[in-house]
């Protein structure tokens, strides 16, 4: 309990339920009187305090050198402890441990760990998703590929084709460790889509560069092709 004076007695201080001082403020005008009363910049010459400690017996001021460096008597000699019941041994984890708490909004939690000490973690995780799309594409009559998309890091993606022209489409999916347009690996084969079917085209094996490629099913009679390429990733 901390303690002031009023001028006649010691007083506890206060505060509210918050832990917080309660200020009196004064209301009345302060008068100050003074004689010879001097308002000017502080002076280190003139203005400064002497610092002193206890040497077990008698005050003794503190010195410095004369760059104002504390001055530290090193001991040299041997020191003696004297306690009662003194412990000195290895810690223990069973006797000198500590038990760590965190908030949990409303009330303080012990924090959890496994059997093997490890902190037990829930994940909040919000995935990130990402879209684009070609729309209106116009097929021919050899396959034709979409930029590569690199799905290495994407934990779930699809392409979805909706097949908005008069002709059917062939559309397959291809998978590439490079992103080099002659370099891929026919991972989903060439399914027909008629006019106005939609598929869906996910791939079955992990390579870092995905694409879809789509051609006329019979030659000279071009169809319309709208994709989305949709994922989720964390």
């Amino acid at each position: 309990l901390v303690f002031g004076f009023d001028g006649t007695n010691v007083q506890p201080i206060t505060t509210d339920e918050d832990g917080r001082l309660e200020i009196a403020s004064i209301s009345d005008s302060v008068t100050i009187t003074a004689a010879d009363l001097d308002i000017r910049d502080l002076c280190a010459d003139n203005d400064n305090v002497l610092v002193f400690g206890f040497d077990g017996t008698n005050v003794q001021p503190i010195t410095t050198d004369e760059d104002g460096r504390l001055e530290i008597a090193s001991i040299s000699d041997s020191v003696t402890i004297t306690a009662a019941d003194l412990d000195i041994r290895d810690l223990c984890a069973n006797n000198d441990n500590v038990l760590v708490f965190g908030f949990d909004g409303s009330d303080v939690q012990p924090i959890r760990t496994d059997d093997e000490g490890r902190l037990e973690v829930i994940s909040n995780i919000t995935p990130t998703y990402t879209e684009e799309e070609a729309e209106d594409v116009t097929t021919d009559d050899d396959f034709t590929g979409l930029a590569y998309v690199d799905t290495s890091t994407q934990v779930m993606y699809t392409y979805f084709v909706y097949n908005t022209g008069a002709n059917s489409a062939d559309v397959r999916l291809d998978v590439s460790p490079t992103g080099e347009d002659e370099v891929f690996y026919i991972d989903v084969a060439a399914r027909t889509l008629a006019s106005g079917a939609t598929d869906t085209f996910v791939a079955r094996t992990f390579l870092r560069y995905t694409r879809l490629s789509y051609r006329s099913t019979t030659p000279t009679e071009p169809t319309i092709l709208d994709i989305y390429f949709q994922s989720q990733s964390n």
